[in-house]
């Protein structure tokens, strides 16, 4: 069973928002739970709603305020009562008999109160009942519903009989009529149970059979987390074993050959531990392992530091690359310096494989605020192959590139850009991409960072 959600659907979900906050809806872990909840306190706002339109038409009706105009408002308060008690308990079945209780009990007030006998119009009442305990409840609530219902039919049909007052037509043929009105209000109410038992016990096993694929899914994501942070791990430090003898290989005498081949192995030992770190940094951020760290460091130091081996990278394959940084951006500031190191590294990797011909280019603009902190637009340009309009909403997803003939020519995991943004929102910032087919992209990463207190100090003042 496949439950979707339209676009109006999420959205009026989200002007109720504020009230499943405060009724602790967001706490729940069961997805028929959440629905169930969901039932109660919209059905009872619907219920709310309709009565205040009924309260305006009575008015309108009666031209004056009325028993019925306090009947109607003492069950709009005990509705919103039940609805305010969501907030301490999600026990459903109290609601199930509450909303059952209100609805026989206005049935037969409304039946009874001028001898109407078995009414056609009391059918709508009891589909709203049934429906009412399926969502809520369940298909025993149901059934209970059902039961309650046909006592209430025949209890209305032996008053009816018994009535005292002989009516204006004829009494047999009223009787007659009255029996059959009571069995087709039974077999009504018999069919409608039995079907609302059916499908709201299909849509219990449904729920059932989702939340266990959800928490099975769960599982075997953390364990797939868990083993790549463990396997990324363990393959550092052969790896760094081998990168530091290939090192230490390149300062001994070696003819032309060897020494090509020795550089192979360096490049090839540096693309294996690019890939291996954005495993095991995707791995940490899947788990919520990452801490952020708050130091000072100098920008400028960072980004060229940061820089070297992609600008080593972009010479060998002819490409121009340069560092520009605005005047404005301070020389020092706070913040995590491992964390927007990898994020500049993670967009020139990105930018130096996908670039052919032309030049990459790092930027850092912005500067100090109101607000005593540094905003900086941290960005990445490059004439690459550039990016599709459609594939630009999912470039960021995991393990996704462009298509696979790019993965096979330019290789990589598609992890990069996933860990950049997860790294940039972890910082309260954003990583956003403009680009255009075969003209090239430009990624931007806004963050904000902390500022001496020398410089911090005077802009708040002058804010104030």
């Amino acid at each position: 069973m496949v439950l979707t959600l339209t676009f109006y659907d999420i959205r009026m979900l989200r002007l109720f928002e504020p009230l499943e906050r405060f009724l602790g809806i967001d706490q729940l872990t069961r997805k028929s739970d959440v629905m169930r909840t969901r039932a109660v306190y919209m059905m009872g706002l619907a219920f709310i709603a309709t009565q205040f339109i009924n309260l305006v038409a009575m008015s309108y009706s009666y031209g004056a305020f009325t028993f019925d105009h306090i009947i109607s408002i003492v069950a709009c308060a005990l509705i919103g009562l039940s609805i305010y008690l969501l907030r301490y308990s999600k026990r459903f079945q109290i609601y199930a008999m509450a909303y059952s209780g209100l609805i026989i009990v206005a049935t037969m007030s409304s039946a009874l109160n001028q001898n109407t006998g078995i009414n056609s119009a009391l059918i709508p009442f009891f589909i709203l009942g049934v429906v009412v305990n399926g969502f809520i409840c369940g298909w025993r609530a149901t059934c209970s519903f059902g039961g309650v219902v046909l006592i209430g039919i025949w209890y209305l049909w032996w008053v009816s009989s018994n009535y005292s007052y002989t009516p204006l037509f004829d009494v047999e043929q009223f009787s007659d009529r009255n029996f059959q009105r009571a069995m087709q209000a039974s077999l009504a109410t018999v069919l409608i149970t039995i079907m609302g038992a059916f499908f709201s016990n299909s849509m219990d096993e449904a729920f059932e059979e989702l939340e266990q694929s959800l928490q099975k899914a769960k599982d075997s994501d953390t364990a797939k987390t868990n083993f790549l942070a463990t396997m990324s791990h363990e393959l550092c430090t052969p790896m760094n074993g081998i990168i530091g003898m290939n090192n230490m290989l390149e300062e001994t005498e070696l003819d032309e050959d060897q020494r090509e081949l020795t550089g192979i192995i360096r490049e090839s030992g540096e693309d294996l531990q690019t890939i291996i770190g954005n495993v095991l940094l995707f791995s940490q951020l899947d788990a919520g392992r990452v801490h952020l760290d708050d130091s000072a460091f100098d920008i400028r130091n960072l980004l060229r530091k940061t820089s070297e081996t992609y600008r080593r990278r972009a010479a060998e394959k002819g490409l121009a690359f340069s560092i520009r940084v605005g005047k404005n951006v301070p020389t020092q500031v706070f913040g995590d310096k491992t964390r927007t190191s990898q994020i500049i590294e993670a967009l020139l990797d990105n930018a130096v494989k996908f670039t052919d011909k032309g030049a990459v280019q790092l930027s850092v603009n912005g500067g100090a605020d109101a607000a005593g902190e540094a905003a900086l637009l941290i960005a990445v340009t490059d004439t690459g192959i550039g990016i599709d309009e459609e594939d630009q909403a999912r470039i960021f997803e995991r393990f996704t590139q462009k298509d696979g003939t790019i993965k096979r020519r330019h290789g990589g995991t598609g992890l990069g850009l996933t860990v950049a943004r997860d790294l940039a929102e972890l910082m309260g910032g954003t990583l956003t991409v403009k680009s255009k087919t075969d003209l090239g992209s430009s990624f931007s990463a806004r963050l904000r960072y902390g500022l001496p207190e020398i410089i911090a100090q005077p802009l708040q003042e002058a804010a104030e």
